[in-house]
């Protein structure tokens, strides 16, 4: 889907033309803006203007007599959708296909409805939660991902939520900020746009929403003016989120944390420090933590593995026991550009979310 960025979304960064060149949007900082700074964060009623108005952009490219509601047969089921609904999840298979530009092209059945070879079952559970995203507000809980009884349905409806490239959408992720002063800072939470410009050290996590699929695996890129960078892991429900003034603690230096520590070059464990050789920091360098955090890889290359270096950096034995989310340290302008979740079942592959190619 191609997006035009209203002012609004240029002046915070999260315009979908950049983002697509692969480089961290320029963001404001703090002061510069007209309202004399402060957070500002995507929430879901700002979010879902600018996904308005891109619709009503996007209107004007679609083909004249294109319909609004689009009438499916899902492998011999019929069932009709807003195309506004089934094209939600930006840069998926379905985004694309049902965008008005290609209708003619597609597969139809005798009666003129398009057809799409995937069990109702499977799919129309997949469209009740993308209507139900449609119509959240503040006050009411986040919509829930579909969850089946049987395992082997849940894996199918996985693999086909995987290959429509709905993952993001169906299982999401979110940026939350939980130390540093806020009026310092400036993100965008949601998919597809992970980022964050902050002039002080502040603290993110990244936390799945209205899913039981944790977060085994992730990558930052950084941006301009990136210092003390701090890139690892935190045991749930010992990290509270602490908005303040005044200095804190980084991810690896505070209780049940620990990280890569790009800055300093080494690793860190709760306070302690192990020191490695060759890691810089620099805008363009993407760092992987993988497997919560059993290795870290820096632009692609193996920098660090917990398990390697077991004799002078001391993990807890049983750390994969321990409930881990993704945390990073720093000042600077930072990008999440992928997320990889659990495979939900032993035998399957994990769900890698790109949101660089967005």
């Amino acid at each position: 889907i191609q997006q035009h960025p209203t002012e609004e979304s240029k002046g915070r960064g999260i315009g979908r033309s950049q983002k697509r060149r692969g480089w961290i949007p320029t963001m404001k900082r703090s002061g510069e803006n007209d309202d004399g700074g402060g957070i500002h964060q995507n929430d879901e009623g700002t979010s879902k203007r600018l996904k308005s108005a891109q619709r009503d952009d996007d209107d004007e490219d679609k083909p004249e007599g294109c319909s609004e509601v689009l009438h499916l047969n899902v492998g011999g089921d019929l069932t009709a959708v807003l195309r506004r609904t089934l094209t939600s999840v930006e840069g998926s298979m379905l985004a694309s296909k049902f965008s008005g530009r290609w209708d003619d092209s597609l597969e139809r059945d005798r009666d003129g409805n398009f057809f799409i070879d995937q069990p109702i079952y499977l799919f129309q559970p997949m469209i009740n939660y993308l209507r139900a995203k449609s119509c959240e507000t503040a006050l009411a809980l986040p919509a829930t991902s579909p969850e089946f009884e049987s395992e082997e349905v849940q894996r199918d409806f996985i693999r086909m939520v995987e290959y429509f490239g709905m993952t993001p959408g169906i299982f999401p992720t979110c940026l939350e900020m939980c130390r540093g002063q806020p009026e310092t800072a400036q993100m965008s939470s949601c998919h597809p746009d992970l980022s964050v410009s902050c002039t002080s050290l502040c603290t993110f996590i990244l936390e799945t929403r209205g899913h039981k699929r944790p977060i085994i695996s992730y990558s930052i890129m950084f941006g301009r003016d990136v210092e003390r960078a701090q890139i690892g892991w935190v045991r749930t429900g010992h990290f509270v989120k602490k908005l303040r003034p005044g200095e804190h603690k980084g991810v690896g230096e505070e209780k049940y944390s620990f990280a890569l520590d790009m800055s300093r070059g080494g690793l860190l464990y709760e306070g302690t420090f192990s020191e490695l050789e060759g890691l810089t920091a620099k805008q363009g360098t993407i760092v992987r933590c993988e497997n919560k955090g059993e290795r870290w890889l820096v632009n692609g290359e193996l920098v660090a593995s917990s398990i390697a270096l077991e004799s002078t950096f001391q993990l807890p034995p049983d750390l994969q026991q321990y409930s881990l989310i993704p945390a990073f340290s720093g000042r600077g302008d930072w990008r999440v550009v992928e997320v990889e979740l659990d495979p939900y079942t032993t035998d399957q592959k994990a769900t890698t979310i790109s949101h660089s190619q967005l």
